[in-house]
């Protein structure tokens, strides 16, 4: 019987030493919080395309919020800067746009424009007026001696004189508005902390357009330093 209470004063001596001791809390790695990036950036462009079999030269600038760093939205406008009077263009609207995360440097990404515009552009026509046209012969008299006859002679046509058509090449004007989607894709290389170089290539498509029709549409390439990354 005094074993047996030995015994059992151990046990619970044990059972109270090991309910003192806490048991050890899980061990769990730092807590990282991380700033949302949204940055407002604008950038001039510059931008060479195809219009109406010509090379152009587009000058313009875009500009937005990224939002995450990664969704553009904002808006870009262009013109054109060749000195032609039969040569011009400006068009712009809402520019939406996503980009990768930065690879070292680099960034890759698309972006495409959706909005209207207006242009101006030649053709050459040819005018045609018609010369003076003299229509009727008159029919010589009977020769002397012959009364009351006629001379029996074959009777032919008259021939009348082809008209002399006079050409004079002009150059006409024709204004037009559209509607335009330029989507393009491009590659963006960060130069500082908050300077980049975006360069990339895409095509102008346009709709709505009364004279000028597919002459307006055309591929495009451009070059920006954006301020803001």
């Amino acid at each position: 019987m005094r074993t047996f209470l030995l015994l059992a004063a151990a046990v619970l001596v044990a059972s109270t030493a090991h309910a003192q001791n806490p048991t050890p809390a899980p061990t769990t790695g730092p807590l990282v919080l991380e700033r949302i990036h949204d940055a407002w950036i604008v950038a001039p462009d510059f931008k060479v395309t195809d219009l109406d079999d010509r090379t152009g030269e587009l000058a313009g600038a875009y500009g937005g919020r990224v939002f995450d760093n990664t969704l553009l939205v904002g808006g870009a406008g262009y013109w054109l800067t060749n000195e032609a009077r039969d040569f011009k263009m400006a068009y712009g609207g809402l520019l939406v746009g996503w980009q990768s995360r930065e690879f070292g440097r680099i960034r890759f990404g698309g972006r495409g424009l959706a909005g209207g515009g207006t242009a101006t552009l030649g053709f050459d026509v040819t005018s045609a007026r018609a010369g003076d046209i003299r229509f009727g012969v008159t029919v010589p008299p009977a020769p002397s001696g012959v009364e009351g006859r006629r001379l029996q002679q074959p009777q032919t046509p008259p021939r009348v004189p082809v008209p002399q058509i006079q050409t004079r090449p002009a150059r006409l004007l024709a204004r037009d508005e559209f509607a335009v989607f330029e989507p393009q894709a491009n590659v963006s290389a960060r130069i500082t902390k908050g300077i980049g170089v975006s360069c990339g290539v895409g095509y102008r498509e346009t709709v709505g357009a009364d004279i000028l029709n597919d002459r307006l549409n055309g591929p495009t390439a451009n070059l920006a330093i954006q301020f803001g990354w």
